[in-house]
This record gives C-alpha cells, structure tokens and sequence, in this order.
C-alpha cells in the first residue's frame, strides 16, 4: 500500500471518528423550575397550572417577531397581571433565579416588571426602576418592609433600561450575594447578603406591571415574555442557552 493510499484511509478514519462524536449536552433548564409565565397570549403559570387575571393587558409580537406571543402592558391604563398567591413564588430559602424577557417603551416615570408586595406591606420583592429610571434593580424585603435581604438601597446590583428593544434581565441569588445579567451577561453590580434576613412566604399577590416601593404602585409601560422563577441557582452556561433560545 503506497503512502497516498495509506493517508486517504487515515482522513476517512478521523472522519468517521468525528461523526460519532456526542452533541454537546443540553444545560439542564428544567430542574428547579417553579413557575413558568410564557405569556403567549394569556396570563397562564404553567407550571402551578394558575390562571391570572388580566386588566387591560393585550397580546403583541415576541422577541421573534410572532403575533399574540407576548403581552404588552400600558401605564396609562393601568395595566397589570394578577397571578394571586404561591408557595412557589415567594424565596424562603434566599435562592432564585428570576429570568424575564422584557421591552420597556419609557423611562419617564417608574415601572415594575413584576412585584409581589402590598403598597403598605406585607413586602418580599419588585423588580423595578424607581430609584433611577435608568436602570432595574431587584428591590426586595422582610416581610415589614424593616430591611432587605440583600443590599442596601439604593441597590448595587443594576440593570441598564433599554429602550424599544427586547432584553433578557435575569437576578440570581445564591444565599450570599444577588447579582444580575443582561442578556447572559454578568453585570458588574452586587448586593450581598444581610446576615439574619430572610424571605418570608405572605400571602401578597404577584403581579406582572406593577410594583413599586413604599405606599405606591408604579405602573409598567412596554412588553413581558417568557418569565421564569426557579428556587436554585442557574450557571453562566444555563443563562447563555437560555438567552440563545
């Protein structure tokens, strides 16, 4: 067998040998995963099978583009979801991932793109921009309102608004520190953990468009999709999958 014969064969092994190779694993997006909002359409939790109640929010075009694949919410209107309460959507353990696509329409005034809080208490979270209009922050409490779990306000752990674009804003806490990312990216700001606060399980509504901070509802002008809460920490890779989706 001559050596050019000899080569073919061994480029014809590596192929075959490369061909076999395994796909690269999926990350695991599903473990953990306690409540699953597609608002495709309607105001549905998957997950815990809930149906929210729904005022004077309209279906809109996803981040693909798709008809009636998102809900679009409206400040003057006084849009908002009512999803009622969850085990499943309070934190009591300090950990979570919350994960939401979201296109915001102004700054103009505060917005909440999703809170579960009474304007007098009982508190446990908001993820809004009142404090600056210019970015989210993860705004969250005891169940007075006497502190939060993480951080100090005003919060370190910010997320720029941008506008009339779809973005993913994701809020991870580990039990330690709350860090944020946009788009699967880590941001540079951290809250850490206040020693001796935790969540609490009240019995307060979660609302999608509206929130806010003490004695007041601020009301969200622009689109939600796809929001996911899980009670475990997901990795740098499990984020980029999911923003990639």
């Amino acid at each position: 067998m001559n050596n050019k014969n000899i080569f073919l064969i061994s480029v014809l092994i590596s192929i075959a040998i490369l061909s076999c190779k395994k796909d690269k694993p999926i990350p695991d997006i599903t473990t953990g995963l306690v409540a699953y909002f597609p608002l495709n359409g309607s105001a549905f939790d998957s997950i815990n099978d809930i149906s929210g109640t729904i005022h004077s929010v309209v279906s809109t075009k996803n981040r693909n583009n798709k008809i009636g694949m998102a809900m679009i919410f409206n400040r003057a209107d006084t849009s908002f979801i009512d999803f009622g309460d969850n085990a499943n959507y309070s934190f009591s353990n300090n950990q979570f991932t919350i994960n939401c696509w979201v296109y915001p329409t102004d700054t103009l005034y505060s917005g909440a793109i999703l809170s579960k809080r009474s304007p007098g208490g009982p508190f446990e979270y908001s993820l809004d921009n009142h404090f600056n209009h210019a970015v989210f922050n993860f705004d969250n409490w005891s169940d007075s309102g006497s502190g939060s779990i993480y951080g100090i306000d005003p919060l370190s752990s910010s997320v720029t608004v941008k506008l009339n674009q779809w973005h993913m804003i994701t809020y991870v806490a580990d039990g330690s520190s709350l860090k944020v990312y946009s788009d699967g990216d880590l941001q540079s700001g951290v809250d850490n953990f206040n020693a001796g606060k935790f969540f609490s399980d009240t019995n307060t509504s979660l609302m999608f468009g509206v929130g806010g901070g003490w004695g007041v509802n601020y009301y969200f002008s622009g689109s939600l999709d796809d929001i996911k809460f899980y009670n475990r920490v997901l990795t740098d890779e499990q984020l980029k999958y999911l923003f990639q989706k």
